[in-house]
């Protein structure tokens, strides 16, 4: 009976490793043939002089309190219109929400729904004190070492500017889109789109437009990110992470600091952060994150490539190392960040009440409700109030298998032949999130090349945009809206 068992169990094993072996040799990548294009001849030169002005009107957004930088969005404005004269007499232009500018590109097939191209105008400030460590002040619009500088030559004039130079260059070839093409550069997406991309989708929804899909910033090129992956990897995010800040109160007997309460208001409230990062939401692989690492697991290691192919043994290993670097972990769990506690004003006094703010980044899947149940639930403490400040609900996961991924993917390999092509989560936010109730499905692709240390440019110091790869961002443009008639 024993040797039976044995011999069973010893089967089952082959089994198992056969059926791996299987899985990991046969996942292989798929091969896919793009056409070979001459690059559009565009004069890059000039068109950085343009970027590098269009960064100079300092279209920043502070927060939702600040009034808005009037005169500098007014400078953008004129500059785009002196700068782009063939846009400004063909395409219907519009001013939504005082700065935001919608314009209407009309197709040749009114039958087709139209595509909506986005960017977003205004900027981040820079850091006060900051302002000495940049190679060059940032907001010159300086054009040195090969490079655009400056804020908005990564997030997100670039692909305002972009845009446009590639609408000018086709009206030049008198091209005519067959689908009508929207061009929507909100003014206030770095803090929220309330006033801007939510103002423009109302004005779309009472005109009945629903697009066949949105293209928005979010996702770029990256290299040297993917272990074993050497080749650039184009990543068309699907998706963005939900946000939601909760802010926590805390309440406890007041009076002098000589005779305190067994807990206080500020224990109460360290008491119940300790717990919130300590019973973290649980991470789960789940698309469009398992998407991406599937489709770029046949070019990965063969460790990996092993553990990947076969997540229906080995799922709960693989989520277990994604979760020991802060972006992977970031790919497979609701993040949890407290970011702000106050209580108390002097030394020797016991405050009433102390809060603290927590910011989560929500994964697909999870909504603000079940974060707050789980925020509760964990402080179990009925002197701990939870409140939601401000939040969305992640976006819906858009789909790999139509047109619309079919049209980025091919126009990424004919203007980016070098690179591997992967879906992907945006980590942060964007204007997207506005027109899910008009758009059935909205991607985030920018062919940005990014290195390692390039993440931190984006609202960060130093941050600039390399003049050949803004070439390849216009040209990239250009054969999109070209790709849209086939």
């Amino acid at each position: 009976m024993i040797k039976k068992l044995s011999f069973v169990v010893f089967a089952a094993i082959l089994v198992v490793v056969a059926v791996v072996a299987y899985k990991t040799i046969t996942n292989t990548p798929d091969t896919i043939t793009a056409e070979t294009l001459t690059a559009e001849n565009i004069d890059v030169k000039d068109a950085a002089e343009r970027l590098g002005q269009a960064i100079r009107y300092k279209t920043i957004s502070y927060s939702v309190d600040h009034p808005v930088e009037e005169d500098a969005f007014k400078s953008l404005h004129n500059f785009i219109d002196k700068s782009f004269p063939l846009v400004t007499q063909n395409l219907k232009k519009e001013v939504i929400g005082g700065y935001s500018l919608l314009y209407t590109w009309e197709g040749s097939d009114s039958s087709l729904k139209p595509i909506i191209l986005m960017a977003h105008q205004d900027v981040v400030p820079v850091e006060k004190g900051t302002e000495q460590d940049w190679n060059y002040p940032p907001y010159s619009g300086k054009i040195a070492e090969g490079a655009i500088w400056g804020r908005g030559s990564l997030d997100d004039k670039v692909s305002v500017i972009g845009i446009l130079e590639a609408a000018e260059h086709l009206l030049k070839k008198n091209f005519k889109p067959e689908h009508t093409l929207i061009f929507a550069f909100g003014h206030d997406e770095e803090i929220g789109g309330q006033n801007g991309a939510a103002e423009i989708v109302k004005r779309l929804k009472s005109r009945n437009i629903s697009p066949l899909f949105t293209l928005d910033e979010g996702m770029v090129v990256v290299k040297d990110v993917m272990p074993g992956i050497e080749r650039p990897i184009a990543l068309i995010a699907l998706a963005e992470k939900g946000y939601l800040t909760l802010e926590l109160t805390a309440k406890a007997e007041g009076g002098h600091s000589s005779l305190p309460p067994r807990a206080t208001a500020v224990g109460k409230i360290s008491r119940a952060i300790a717990r919130i990062e300590e019973n973290r939401p649980p991470a789960a692989l789940k698309s469009p994150a398992s998407d991406m690492l599937e489709t770029l697991a046949p070019h990965m290691p063969l460790s990996l490539k092993a553990v990947i192919s076969n997540r229906w043994l080995l799922d709960g290993v693989l989520v277990g190392e994604l979760e020991k670097s802060k972006t992977t972990n970031a790919m497979v769990r609701t993040t949890t960040a407290a970011t702000i506690i106050n209580g108390g004003t002097k030394d020797n006094v016991l405050p009433s009440i102390a809060k603290a703010t927590v910011n989560f980044r929500l994964l697909p899947g999870d909504t603000i409700e079940d974060i707050k149940t789980h925020v509760i639930n964990v402080v179990a403490d009925p002197d701990v109030t939870v409140e939601v400040m401000q939040g969305n609900n992640p976006s819906k996961v858009s789909s790999m298998q139509n047109k619309a991924y079919g049209v980025i993917a091919k126009t990424i390999r004919e203007v980016l032949p070098d690179v591997l092509i992967s879906p992907g989560l945006m980590l942060a936010g964007s204007d997207s999130k506005h027109y899910e109730e008009i758009a059935e499905n909205s991607y985030r692709f920018i062919p940005m090349r990014f290195g390692p240390d390039d993440i931190a440019r984006v609202h960060g110091t130093n941050e600039r945009i390399l003049v050949d790869n803004y070439g390849e961002i216009i040209r990239f443009y250009i054969r999109f809206m070209e790709n849209t008639k086939n």
